[in-house]
């Protein structure tokens, strides 16, 4: 059994990519010319980021030297308001869910997510947010997987057969063979009803420079391919890619993306987020733009940042895991295209 297990662990991430792509997907399609803009489809069921179905998002963070948790994912259940029944932007202490490790390696350690980036989303195609770990640098480079989620709050055993499905790094490469720096949910912003999400990244290199890329789901979860160049700059002109941090959600209303440059404290929400396919292996995310502050957190070190509409306004709110183990929640109200954004932050609290 032992050797079973770790032969099916080390094929995840280095069997040929025909052989997958011949078992998961269907043929990708001749390159076509650019497709008109389509609305994306809104999630209208289970709140995004809710890990446990009781209509209020959750908080996950991922540990490990210098991010001031120890190793493993954790999950903290968001506090509900008595008085309104929405969140409030505290959580309850968190739980170590990543404790039999990440079920590729072998180790079933905790140590398995060093270094890693984990979000949520449906990234099996069920109504439960599921497990989406990449890792951006170290030995596993360019290297993920989802991990099926087990609806309470916790993840399924990603040791048990069915319960993990890797990620190719060679169908995340950008045209210059560059790995995504860091990804968040695309949800379905090409608008064709998409069971799993899209992601969206960031890649590049000093010679090459750095954008914006979105990647295709293929129909299966783990299985993205097709990476397009997105022509957008930064929300503030440029194409320093390399110095911003994104992470997305969905409203009611549609899919957000936040962009945070911690350099200058830059901070942006881009709503109604659609993907245009231009038909030569480029796009572009068309979007409302606003800044949401000046001076955010300008050089702090964030290890988690996570957006969710936490108090369910309908407008997109941000979680922040600082590297000493704090979190605070910064709920954001009274989005402008002409000046900056209310943003009530809660007190630092310790997440576990």
């Amino acid at each position: 059994m032992t050797n079973s297990f770790s032969s099916r662990r080390l094929l995840a991430w280095t069997a040929p990519v025909a052989l997958a792509l011949t078992a998961l997907a269907p043929a990708l399609p001749a390159q076509a010319a650019a497709k008109p803009q389509t609305t994306p489809t809104v999630t209208t069921g289970p709140v995004d980021k809710d890990l446990n179905g009781d209509g209020v998002p959750d908080l996950v963070a991922v540990g490990g030297p210098g991010t001031g948790l120890g190793s493993g994912v954790w999950s903290a259940l968001g506090v509900k308001s008595r008085k309104t029944g929405v969140g409030t932007g505290q959580v309850q202490t968190a739980t170590n869910i990543g404790v039999r490790g990440n079920g590729v390696t072998g180790i079933n350690a905790p140590t398995d997510f060093d270094g890693a980036q984990v979000f949520t989303g449906r990234f099996t195609g069920y109504d439960r947010q599921d497990f989406l770990d990449y890792y951006p640098t170290g030995v596993s480079a360019g290297n993920g997987g989802v991990i099926v989620g087990a609806g309470d709050g916790t993840m399924t055993d990603p040791a048990l057969s069915g319960n993990q499905f890797s990620i190719m790094s060679d169908l995340m490469l950008d045209a210059n063979g560059n790995s995504p720096l860091q990804l968040a949910s695309a949800f379905d912003a090409r608008g064709v009803d998409t069971v799993i999400p899209d992601l969206i990244g960031i890649a590049g290199d000093a010679t090459n420079g750095y954008r914006l890329n979105y990647h295709f789901n293929g129909a299966a979860p783990g299985l993205y391919y097709n990476t397009t160049a997105l022509t957008n700059p930064t929300p503030t002109g440029g194409t320093d890619w390399q110095n911003w941090t994104i992470a997305s959600t969905e409203t009611a209303s549609g899919i957000a993306l936040f962009l945070r440059n911690a350099t200058t404290g830059d901070l942006y929400l881009w709503t109604g987020v659609t993907m245009v396919d231009n038909g030569d292996s480029t796009g572009t995310l068309t979007n409302t733009q606003y800044q949401v502050a000046a001076n955010w957190n300008t050089g702090v070190a964030i290890g988690t940042l996570e957006a969710a509409d936490i108090n369910l306004d309908g407008t997109p709110d941000l979680w922040a895991v600082m590297t000493d183990g704090t979190y605070r929640a910064y709920l954001i109200s009274g989005l402008s295209t002409t000046g900056t954004a209310t943003v009530t932050t809660t007190r630092a609290q310790r997440l576990v």
